[in-house]
């Protein structure tokens, strides 16, 4: 770019003339002419700061402007501030490091829908005393969705992200963890062919929101000691699914625009709306419900799903 031509466009050529000599005077003369013009340049807005892209272990102290991707390798709570600031920490891991990524206000629900071993890509970053912090105008974009953890295959010392139901819950007692003998409170997550202990040790008061057959997902969670250990940095996301209907599809009949559905070892007679809303297709009036049966069943039967339903109706 031609700098002292876009320059001139907005200032006489004398005014920079005297705004350059200004400039390398203000520098003791050590500042050539080509750099005083891109100060001048840059005081007045023409040159933003290019955006550069690091690994997590390459980034300089006090850069702004920056671009990486990396994992999340933990979530932090919410804290809150007697000024009225909010912040949330994102654990962001990229094998060549491990630093804290720190979300201000409003930019805190920018985590709702992320979780542990995202691969999220993080722009307008900038550096402050060993910490990243996103800037007014950052972006997080997942770019690798984390895939939940196999219960019947967890190591000790794993950091897992679990998915399942509640299929037990063992109460609050006293648990050995790191040598010393503190409460917690104990239930069974299940996800149909496996079954795990989950302790809670730090923030017991979410054990109040648990039920028996709710579905959970644990997010960043370590394995200790066969137990899965959640503590404060932990997410516990419940549903409720007192209403809902989960097993294999093991039958599916038409009769008269009536659809007989068995899940598990129940049936369910459902009308023609709601089970178009069970195929979730809509069709035209004169489709017939046994033809859109007909073309269902195959793809469906012996499969599992989870269904929200009360009185035949399907919500």
């Amino acid at each position: 770019m031609d700098l002292e031509g876009e320059l001139r466009k907005s200032i006489s050529e004398d005014e920079l003339e005297k705004l350059i000599k200004e400039k390398i005077k203000s520098f003791y003369g050590l500042l050539t002419r080509e750099a005083a013009v891109r100060l001048i340049a840059k005081e007045r807005g023409m040159l933003k700061e290019e955006e550069k892209s690091y690994q997590l272990t390459d980034i300089p102290k006090g850069e702004r402007k920056i671009r990486f991707t990396a994992k999340i390798k933990k979530i932090w709570p919410v804290a809150a501030y007697s000024s009225g600031k909010k912040s949330r920490v994102l654990e962001m891991d990229d094998k060549t490091a491990t630093k804290p990524l720190i979300l201000w206000n409003e930019d805190v629900d920018l985590v709702k829908g992320l979780r542990v071993g995202d691969e999220i890509a993080v722009r307008g970053a900038y550096e402050r005393s060993g910490e990243l912090h996103l800037g007014y105008s950052g972006t997080m974009e997942v770019v690798n969705k984390a895939q939940f953890s196999d219960l019947s295959n967890l190591n000790e010392g794993d950091s897992v992200h679990l998915r399942g139901v509640i299929s037990g819950i063992e109460g609050h007692d006293k648990f050995v963890r790191n040598g010393r003998t503190i409460p917690g409170f104990s239930f069974l997550i299940s996800d149909g062919k496996s079954e795990r202990r989950c302790v809670i040790f730090e923030g017991l008061d979410r054990a109040n929101k648990i039920e028996l057959s709710d579905e959970t997902i644990v997010e960043g969670a370590t394995v200790k000691n066969g137990n899965i250990e959640i503590d404060e940095s932990t997410r516990l996301l419940v549903r409720r699914l007192k209403d809902m209907l989960i097993g294999q599809i093991k039958k599916l009949e038409c009769n008269r625009e009536k659809l007989l559905v068995e899940i598990g070892n129940r049936e369910i007679i459902l009308d023609r709306e709601n089970a178009l809303k069970f195929f979730s297709v809509e069709v035209a009036e004169d489709i017939s419900l046994s033809t859109v049966t007909d073309l269902k069943k195959e793809l469906l039967l012996n499969t599992k799903v989870a269904i929200k339903e009360k009185d035949g109706q399907i919500q």
